[in-house]
């Protein structure tokens, strides 16, 4: 099984949470970039983003990806025809993995695709960087630290009548449980880490099988399980939300939820489509 990265604790410039205590998420695609990344996963991305967002409204967009870690989802929406795509990370060890992983898989789409650290609690940064298509922040404004404020800041970049894709994780009653066992595991030595790793993360594995009754180690969207679980015991700042709550409240900053897509496990992520209504 593959070896998952030590997650160094920091607390990142423009996120939340405690001090000390927040997650370094670029560690984990690093790693991840160095040791897992290959072309099939790619092609896995590519897919993955087409049968979410569909290639009719990727072609020819202008596409935002928020909290864009390896840039693999940037590089994807590239393949996909986009006619420009940034993406943006809080993480400066995040930017350079993008960066390096544009230039190892597609280095043909540098003068289409950029990268650029900020963060999306930052107003000023976002308000430099204009309006696109498409916005896709999978799975990074609930390690903000501030969810609904970063989601406020980052919703005036979809243009009007844009799609604005957001994963969130979804509220269980274990969600506090969760919250506990994150902060645990920051504050825990490196070996200790890597007995969570291993401990949790296998239970995790028959879990997740047991749930869905199929393998965990098959993983959709060109993730990698062992990386996840790293990704996910570490992942703090942590917060959750329902799908009522995200209907609401992205209806009172004018956006119409066009489709949700559960998670396969209780506590994942829950993938919101919605479109912003016309001035």
């Amino acid at each position: 099984m593959e070896s998952v990265t030590e997650p160094v604790k920091r607390a990142e410039s423009g996120g939340g949470g405690t001090p000390g205590l927040a997650f370094d998420f670029g560690e984990n695609w690093d790693h991840y970039s160095r040791t897992v990344l290959d072309e099939p996963r790619l092609t896995a991305a590519i897919d993955s983003l087409a049968g979410l967002i569909g290639p009719d409204r990727l072609a020819g967009a202008s596409f935002c990806d928020v909290g864009s870690g390896s840039g693999l989802f940037t590089i994807a929406a590239g393949k996909l025809g986009v006619a420009r795509a940034l993406g943006f990370d809080v993480n400066p060890t995040g930017v350079e993995v993008a960066h390096r992983n544009l230039e190892r898989f597609a280095p043909e789409l540098a003068g289409r695709i950029a990268f650029r650290q900020g963060s999306a609690l930052d107003a000023g940064f976002v308000g430099t960087l204009g309006r696109f298509d498409v916005v896709y922040a999978w799975g990074s404004l609930h390690h903000s630290g501030s969810m609904w404020p970063a989601i406020e800041t980052v919703a005036p970049l979809v243009a009007p009548g844009g799609v604005f894709v957001l994963a969130l994780y979804n509220r269980h009653w274990t969600s506090p449980i969760w919250t506990l066992i994150k902060i645990l595991y920051n504050l825990s030595p490196g070996i200790l880490r890597k007995l969570w790793d291993w401990g949790l993360g296998s239970l995790m594995l028959l879990a997740t099988w047991a749930i869905t009754r199929s393998n965990p180690l098959r993983k959709e969207r060109g993730m990698e399980f062992w990386v996840d679980v790293t990704d996910w015991l570490g992942g703090y700042p942590y917060e959750y939300a329902s799908v009522e709550e995200v209907r609401a409240r992205l209806g009172a900053l004018g956006f119409d939820l066009l489709e949700v897509r559960p998670p396969r496990v209780p506590t994942g992520c829950n993938e919101f489509i919605l479109r912003r209504r016309a001035a």
